[in-house]
């Protein structure tokens, strides 16, 4: 016997050891695979106004750059009525009101270091947290009866008030209670108002 046969029996004998412990093994069920859980969120439609920093304003299109007080920098389209976009100049500072969307992804967030991960989360936002807008806030109060959920964030600042106006909005009110760290996430939408 050669050499090369022997290295082709070799080979034949492996490949047959493979396909009888392929075939061996028990099928993998279709609901066995690991499959992507979505995020599940509620979504409540907000009109904001801040002391800004205007980054660039672009009147052809329309758009403003502007850095948000929590340093989060956003473009966004400027409103039809708003007609003063000339007389702002980069790099000035300005009060804009804008619309945003904030959802609500996770309503709690409970187990062991939980109390400690929402303390240093509240206290420093992470830097990519602030650029995608991804929030920690504390609630601090639901009123079943006006269908409202009130939140603050965890460095101090105003206290938001949301309605739930929906059926999937009042259910997620049932769910919390003052206390529950609320994790989410904004999108500015559109500057409606824009002075120095």
């Amino acid at each position: 016997m050669t050499i090369r046969s022997i290295k082709l029996a070799a080979g034949f004998s492996t490949f047959a050891a493979i396909l009888a412990v392929g075939i061996g093994l028990p099928e993998r069920q279709a609901s066995a695979q690991v499959q992507a859980v979505p995020r599940e969120g509620v979504s409540f439609h907000d009109t904001v106004t801040a002391s800004v920093t205007v980054e660039t304003v672009d009147e052809e299109s329309r758009t403003v750059a502007i850095t948000l007080p929590t340093g989060r920098t956003v473009v966004l389209p400027v409103a039809s009525g708003v007609t003063n976009l000339a007389a702002i100049d980069d790099g000035s500072l300005a009060t804009v009101t804008y619309s945003e969307v904030v959802t609500m992804l996770n309503l709690r967030q409970k187990g062991p270091g939980s109390r400690e991960a929402r303390r240093d989360q509240m206290a420093k936002p992470d830097a990519l947290d602030v650029a995608t807008g991804r929030f920690t806030l504390t609630v601090v109060g639901v009123d079943l009866a006006k269908n409202t959920v009130s939140v603050i964030s965890g460095d101090g600042g105003a206290v938001r008030t949301y309605s739930a106006n929906s059926i999937a909005k009042q259910d997620m009110l049932k769910k919390i209670k003052v206390g529950d760290v609320v994790i989410g996430m904004t999108t500015p939408l559109t500057i409606t108002s824009i002075a120095k």
